[in-house]
């Protein structure tokens, strides 16, 4: 523990400008970093990342992790004995994280696919292309592809709960349908492209 101790402002230079070890919630450098690390980013298959997430979907995940709500392959993934406080402190860590998710492989064709599916189904609780969310919906850009794809595999099968409204984004879409707005939501860059300045612009020539 005073290795990683030792290590943590190294680590945590960067990601949103300085960061010292004890700005960070204990939880998080103790238990979450495994799998998560401090940046948010995951650092094992098929998990999500964390940074810039919205600290309130944070929180209501962790509680129903807390209560077994929420399916997951983890031991004892929140421990009970953690109190909200806590939780909280967590979340608006990762919230707060600036860092860049690594560019993932995904398929053009299920990417366009995707899109439709997205533009008629997905953009009023996800918009802005999932950077944007909307009743108590996650934000969604630049999301791990694996972790997306089980999820969707979790809601199909019954065993995880839809939220609010998805219910009705899922009625109908085939597999292929939802598997194809995974790779469409884990292309898109979590950063909103910058506006293009019309002082940037050549002038046309009369």
């Amino acid at each position: 523990m005073k290795r990683m101790c030792w290590l943590l402002p190294c680590l945590m230079y960067g990601l949103s400008g300085p960061v010292l070890a004890e700005d960070v919630p204990a939880a998080v450098q103790n238990d979450c970093v495994r799998c998560h690390g401090l940046d948010g980013i995951a650092k094992q298959p098929a998990m999500p990342h964390l940074n810039g997430q919205l600290d309130s979907y944070l929180l209501a995940s962790m509680k129903r992790l807390q209560k077994g709500k929420l399916p997951t392959e983890v031991a004892n993934h929140v421990p009970a004995a953690l109190p909200e406080s806590e939780l909280a402190a967590i979340a608006r860590y990762y919230q707060a994280v600036k860092a860049t998710r690594p560019v993932q492989e995904t398929d053009p064709e299920k990417v366009a696919r995707g899109e439709v599916v997205f533009r008629n189904r997905c953009n009023d609780c996800h918009g802005d292309f999932g950077r944007e969310a909307d009743k108590d919906a996650p934000l969604m850009a630049g999301q791990d592809l694996q972790h997306l794809l089980k999820q969707i595999r979790l809601f199909v099968s019954g065993k995880r709960k839809f939220g609010f409204l998805q219910d009705d984004a899922f009625k109908g879409q085939s597999l292929e349908d939802l598997d194809a707005v995974a790779h469409f939501f884990a292309s898109q860059d979590p950063v909103a492209p910058a506006p293009v300045s019309n002082s940037g612009k050549k002038k046309q020539r009369r």
